[in-house]
């Protein structure tokens, strides 16, 4: 090798951790990491690409390994292999819609506020808990927690059968690692009596109680536009009211999944 190609050589392990540096920090500042990881791990991701920012720096500038064909070599196939696996996540959200909601992106966020521990509707209150936490809660059946008050929210699905018999389904993307492996939780909701339903696909927040559905009007709901989804397939939610709500908030999708009280909400 001639002398520039060799300093350049010798620096590629350098090189290559600022680069990595700067992917990860790009992913935790960028506004995707929840695509590719849990948000609450984004102080980790932060903190090891200060620390690949230093080290790679310092390897940069005071290389003290030789360099050889076949380290090079091993830099080509990493290289190749992060651009087949971003063709991959592309490919993938080219199939599953990166925005299943159709929510505007020029959608104002109000700021985020402390979930308080009772929401009061109508003189009543109701206990503030996700789509996925009360699937857990239903699916345990009939108990001292369906006598109890749940104020829930989420986006509306509805279809000819559900606006027949006076329902519609509530639900939310529950993201546990990424998007990939996001799956859409929800619930049948019933309206109260003589109340106009929700447009399809708004965010809303429903009070109410859980009841058992008959055998005879169970049936499976797909949501459209989902790879996964899963509806609490033997019990309801009897709505006493059901409030439309302008702006789609910041916790749109679920990141946490709760056994008790406080629920995530």
């Amino acid at each position: 090798m001639t002398t520039p190609v060799r300093t350049l050589a010798a620096r590629l392990d350098g090189l290559a951790m600022l680069a990595l540096a700067g992917f990860m920090g790009w992913l935790v500042l960028g506004g995707n990491y929840w695509m590719y990881l849990n948000p609450k791990f984004k102080p980790v991701t932060l903190a090891a690409a200060i620390v690949l920012t230093v080290l790679g720096a310092y390897a940069a500038v005071r290389p003290v390994t030789r360099p050889t064909l076949g380290r090079s070599l091993c830099y080509l196939v990493l290289l190749i292999m992060a651009g087949i696996t971003e063709g991959g996540f592309q490919s993938l959200s080219a199939t599953v819609d990166s925005d299943p909601f159709n929510v505007p992106a020029s959608l104002p966020a109000p700021e985020k506020t402390p979930t308080p521990v009772r929401l009061s509707q109508a003189g009543k209150d109701y206990i503030p808990i996700n789509t996925g936490e009360l699937f857990d809660v239903a699916a345990k059946g009939p108990g001292p927690a369906w006598d109890r008050r749940f104020a829930v929210r989420g986006f509306v699905h509805r279809d000819a059968d559900l606006d027949a018999a006076g329902e519609l389904v509530l639900y939310r993307l529950a993201v546990w690692c990424c998007f990939a492996d996001g799956t859409a939780v929800g619930i049948r909701v019933k309206l109260p009596q003589d109340a106009p339903p929700p447009a399809d696909k708004a965010w809303v927040v429903a009070y109410g109680a859980l009841a058992e559905i008959p055998e005879a009007g169970r049936r499976d709901v797909i949501l459209p536009g989902m790879s996964f989804s899963s509806v609490v397939p033997a019990a309801l939610l009897a709505a006493d009211a059901v409030e439309t709500k302008e702006l789609v908030p910041e916790e749109a999708y679920m990141f946490e999944w709760r056994q008790e009280e406080p629920y995530a909400f």
